[in-house]
């Protein structure tokens, strides 16, 4: 049945509850698939992240600046950095993407959230280069990093846009346009100067690519937000610092400095200006719903923690003998499964847009050419030039609706918020019922609640995901716009 032969209590039931629709469409291979994906993941999860959380926890308290590589290359063993590369690129990205990457991350982050956020920051630093706009470098970047986990050596990457004195204010339109922006992308021949610092960058210190936004005008930063790709062996690039945090410790918050950085005009990400669009509202349109994924992951692992810690005696008796801790324990087990509801909404109806774009036909028959065609200079010219990325625009138009994706960065902003305020519930809770004594499983809850209070925080504030989600579903005074072709 087509969406327009649908009465209006099935057009409007649809809306409510949009998992109904995509449910609809799914196919028994898509299913397996992701399946797979979330199996590796809780093998890794069990085997790896679990045994040296409160390890690597402890260890980065004392020595902020230490990372851990081995486990790294173990994840890249389970081929985890691939999560979102397309299949075409020999990645593990297929027409339920970002299903797979929400269920997968879930699963890490219920051992450990901060190594759950050291595999997630290389796919949101790789997300801009998903996009049409992204194309050019699909054969180099991308696939460097499925080659780099064939070799054991990962690939990293990392998104930057905040900055100094300015948060949350990058993060939705009516904002950025007051924000007071530090860094600037200067045109000169050739390409982009870019000057200034980034700040709180999750894998930042590690990343061999970043996905970097900036002002080409400080003083219009709405009209001017451009998103450029930067390699960390760029001349005038560094890492100043690492931040002593309070949780999510295995994955480094970094600041970078920009010092006169030439960027070349091909590693532009799309068209100038257009940051906004496809830097920032189409990124978080993917990206808060995993986020929602990291709180209710964090939250399975503070339930499991307190099941063991309850069914253990504690001065001469077991406290999941009381009804009150059973009640309890219901409780959360109700919260955390409508808060995975809100993820997979998100999920699901993010791949109708994005995995469809994946599996186009179209996209089929652009990677269906040699890859030595694709590599060569004319090709990789006429991408990059305006009739290229006009054409980039034009397919992403054709593929992807700007009310689709308007709805789906309410149901990122939703599930984000809720889930991330549900799982910082659950842990408080628990650590109150299980009071001030030492127990291995207190000190993992401990942990899950110092590693929750920052997916409040960063992919906008839940505050700001509250407006989002406000302005986009009654105001209408938000909306997803696309990029639009120039010539």
């Amino acid at each position: 049945m087509r969406k327009e032969d649908l009465t209006a209590h099935g057009k409007r039931l649809l809306r409510e509850t949009p998992v109904l629709e995509t449910l609809r469409g799914l196919d028994p291979k898509g299913v397996n698939e992701v399946l797979r994906i979330v199996e590796t993941c809780a093998e890794f999860a069990r085997l790896h992240a679990e045994p040296k959380a409160l390890e690597l926890d402890a260890r980065m308290e004392e020595d902020p600046e230490y990372f851990d590589w081995d486990l790294v290359r173990t994840a890249g063993r389970y081929r985890l950095f691939s999560l979102v590369v397309p299949a075409v690129l020999g990645g593990l990205a297929g027409k339920y993407m970002l299903t797979a990457a929400s269920l997968g991350v879930e699963e890490i982050c219920s051992a450990c959230a901060g190594i759950g956020n050291m595999i997630a920051a290389t796919g949101l630093g790789a997300c801009p280069l998903l996009t049409p706009g992204g194309m050019p470098h699909w054969d180099t970047v991308l696939r460097e990093i499925v080659e780099g986990e064939r070799k054991g050596e990962p690939v990293l990457m990392a998104y930057a846009i905040t900055e100094p004195s300015a948060g949350t204010d990058v993060e939705e339109p009516h904002f950025l346009a007051k924000a007071r922006i530090g860094m600037e992308a200067r045109r000169v021949k050739g390409g982009y100067l870019l000057n200034g610092r980034k700040c709180f960058i999750s894998g930042g210190k590690e990343a061999k690519y970043l996905t970097v936004c900036a002002a080409t005008d400080r003083n219009r930063p709405l009209e001017t937000w451009t998103v450029f790709l930067v390699s960390r062996d760029m001349e005038g690039f560094s890492v100043p610092r690492v931040e002593r945090k309070m949780g999510q410790r295995a994955c480094h918050a970094a600041e970078l400095l920009f010092e006169n950085v030439f960027v070349p005009e091909e590693y532009v990400i799309g068209y100038e200006g257009d940051g906004m669009s496809m830097g920032i509202l189409s990124i978080m349109a993917a990206s808060r719903g995993p986020v929602g994924a990291v709180g209710t992951g964090i939250a399975r692992g503070v339930l499991r923690n307190f099941l063991s810690w309850a069914r253990q005696e504690h001065g001469g008796r077991k406290p999941i003998e009381e009804q009150r801790i059973q009640m309890e324990i219901a409780d959360m087990a109700a919260s955390i499964q409508e808060c995975r509801g809100l993820v997979l909404d998100h999920s699901l109806a993010g791949d109708r847009v994005f995995g469809t774009l994946l599996v186009n036909p179209m996209m089929k028959a652009l990677f269906a050419l040699p890859r030595e065609f694709r590599l060569s200079r004319p090709y990789q010219a006429f991408l990059q030039s305006r009739p290229g990325r006009a054409a980039s625009a034009r397919l992403l138009r054709l593929l992807v609706s700007e009310e689709d994706m308007t709805r789906l960065l309410a149901l990122a902003s939703l599930a984000k918020f809720a889930s991330t305020d549900m799982a910082m519930n659950v842990a408080s809770r628990a650590l109150q019922l299980m009071g001030p004594g030492d127990s291995e499983e207190r000190r993992r809850v401990e942990k899950c609640y110092r590693d929750v209070k920052v997916t409040q925080i960063y992919e906008g504030t839940n505050q700001l995901n509250r407006l989002t989600w406000y302005m986009i579903e009654h105001e209408g005074s938000l909306r997803v716009e696309l990029p639009r072709p120039r010539l």
